[in-house]
């Protein structure tokens, strides 16, 4: 059979081995910095509206890129200069963020970035009042996991579960750069705004196809089951272990 068979790419899609991912299933996690605990009490009282706030209204998030810096190596007797690898660079995390009525969004990072830097007086916060840790996860659709359950007629169903298949994780991240708002007597559309965030590193992580895979079996959980460890994962993976609908 031809390598570049069409047939053989079909049975990779539709078997699941190698199906495209989707670009609109992700989640974002923000870890509230202690700058914003110490000092906004109504976000501190209520983390949950927070979390989902940032979750649910991150119109678009780009992953940063990643490439090693390479350098020069060149001696009389070796001919032809090559490089050698030194070190690691990578870019900014961007997330753009749909605006609510309240204005949530813009006056978190407002005050997350004033209370690292004072636009008042020539100091800054301590570094690790105003650094927090971002989770991307990248959510799959139709998952080996089904959840069983019983409706409120009591019919017994079974529903496939969406789940996480890799995590981003930043360390030590805080806003650098945020994007300005933008209005205007046109037709009436979405508030947006971008921020982009530095960070100490990132790590990337995904769930291994020997645990869940295409072609792992079905597996079935309830309300009965017990942690991650009943579908095959590890508690160690707490972002990647996650299902959802």
């Amino acid at each position: 059979m031809s390598q570049n068979s069409f047939n053989t790419f079909r049975e990779l899609i539709t078997s699941g081995k190698r199906e495209p991912s989707r670009s609109n299933l992700y989640g974002v996690k923000i870890y509230l910095p202690t700058c914003i605990l110490a000092n906004e009490a109504s976000i501190k009282r209520d983390q949950r509206d927070a979390a989902i706030a940032i979750n649910f209204l991150a119109d678009t998030v780009t992953v940063p890129a990643r490439r090693i810096q390479g350098e020069q190596v060149k001696a009389g007797w070796q001919g032809q200069a090559y490089n050698v690898a030194r070190e690691q660079q990578a870019g900014q995390l961007d997330i753009s963020f749909v605006v609510d009525k309240q204005l949530f969004h813009r006056k978190f990072f407002e005050q997350w970035m004033n209370y690292a830097v004072p636009d008042q007086e020539n100091r800054a916060c301590l570094y690790d009042e105003y650094t927090t840790n971002i989770i991307i996860q990248k959510w799959e659709i139709a998952s080996p996991v089904n959840w069983q359950d019983v409706s409120e007629g009591g019919i017994p169903y079974t529903q496939r579960l969406n789940m996480v298949t890799g995590v981003w994780q930043f360390f030590a991240s805080w806003p650098v750069d945020m994007g300005g708002l933008s209005f205007n007597n046109g037709p009436t559309n979405l508030v947006k705004f971008s921020t982009k965030f530095n960070f100490e590193r990132y790590r990337f992580d995904t769930v291994g196809e020997e645990e869940l895979g295409p072609n792992s079996p079905d597996r079935f959980i309830n309300s009965a089951s017990e942690g991650v460890e009943s579908v095959g994962l590890s508690q160690n993976q707490q972002e990647a272990a996650q299902f959802g609908v």
